[in-house]
C-alpha cells in the first residue's frame, strides 16, 4: 500500500512537469543561499550617554573659630576664590557659624569680587604699647552729629555684622574685630563683655565712638 502511494506521488510530480531531480536540485540551491543578517537598532533613549558627569558641589558649614583662610587651606583653594564663589558673602572679612559656603573647583571661572576690597587693608593688627592707655585724639566729638551709639552701631555693623562670634580670614574676632586675641580670651562670644572692651578701646584710642567712626570712614579700619 505504501509503494502504491509513493508511486502515485511520483506519477503526479511527473504529470505536473516537475521531476524529483528538479526538486532536489532546487532544495540544494536554496540551502546554499547565505543567511541574511538582521541588524537590531537600539532605541534612541537606549544609546549610551557620553556627556561627562558633573561632580556634586562641595558645600561646607562654617563652625565657630573658622576663617575663610582655614576653610580654604582645608579644601586646597584660596579664601579669595571662596569669596568670589559665594554671593551670600558681602565682606571677605566676615563669616558666621552655621553659614554654608560652596567650594569652587580649581578650573572654575569666577568673577573678581575681591577687587572692591583690594584698596584698603582689612582689619589690620593694631599694636598698642599700653593696652588701655588714654590717647589724645585729633578728632573732635563736637563736629559729629551722630550720637555715640549710632557710631558704635556703624562700626559693629561694618566690622562683624554685629555678630560677637564673627571671625575674619586673618583671625580677627568679635564685634569690633580684635586681631590680638584679647577679646576672644577675655569674653568669648559674650556680647556685653565685648561691648565693654570695644567701648574702652574706642574712648581710649580716639576719645569717643564718633571719632572712631570718623577714622573708620577715612581709613576703612579702626
Amino acid at each position: 500500500m505504501n509503494i502504491n502511494v509513493a508511486a502515485s506521488a511520483v506519477s503526479l510530480l511527473v504529470l505536473g512537469g516537475v521531476s524529483g531531480a528538479q526538486i532536489a536540485n532546487n532544495a540544494v540551491q536554496l540551502s546554499a543561499q547565505p543567511t541574511p543578517k538582521i541588524s537590531v537598532v537600539a532605541p534612541k533613549d537606549a544609546q549610551p550617554n557620553n556627556q561627562p558627569v558633573q561632580p556634586a558641589p562641595v558645600i561646607v558649614t562654617v563652625n565657630a573659630g573658622d576663617t575663610l583662610s582655614s576653610i580654604a587651606d582645608t579644601n586646597s583653594t584660596t579664601y579669595a576664590r571662596i569669596f568670589d564663589a559665594n554671593d551670600s558673602l558681602s565682606d571677605p572679612n566676615v563669616i558666621n557659624p552655621g553659614q554654608q559656603l560652596r567650594i569652587p573647583t580649581n578650573d572654575e571661572q569666577l568673577p573678581d569680587r575681591m577687587a572692591s576690597f583690594s584698596t584698603a587693608p582689612a582689619n589690620p593688627v593694631v599694636t598698642v604699647a599700653n593696652s588701655y592707655a588714654p590717647r589724645k585724639s585729633s578728632y573732635s566729638t563736637a563736629s559729629y552729629a551722630l550720637p555715640d551709639d549710632a557710631a558704635k552701631a556703624f562700626i559693629y555693623s561694618h566690622e562683624s555684622g554685629n555678630n560677637p562670634n564673627s571671625t575674619s580670614p586673618r583671625g580677627c574676632y568679635g564685634l569690633g574685630q580684635d586681631c590680638n586675641g584679647r577679646v576672644q580670651a577675655q569674653c568669648g562670644a559674650d556680647y556685653a563683655c565685648q561691648d565693654a572692651y570695644f567701648t574702652n578701646y574706642a574712648t581710649s584710642r580716639y576719645g569717643s565712638w564718633s571719632a572712631a567712626q570718623a577714622f573708620w570712614q577715612t581709613h576703612g579700619w579702626w
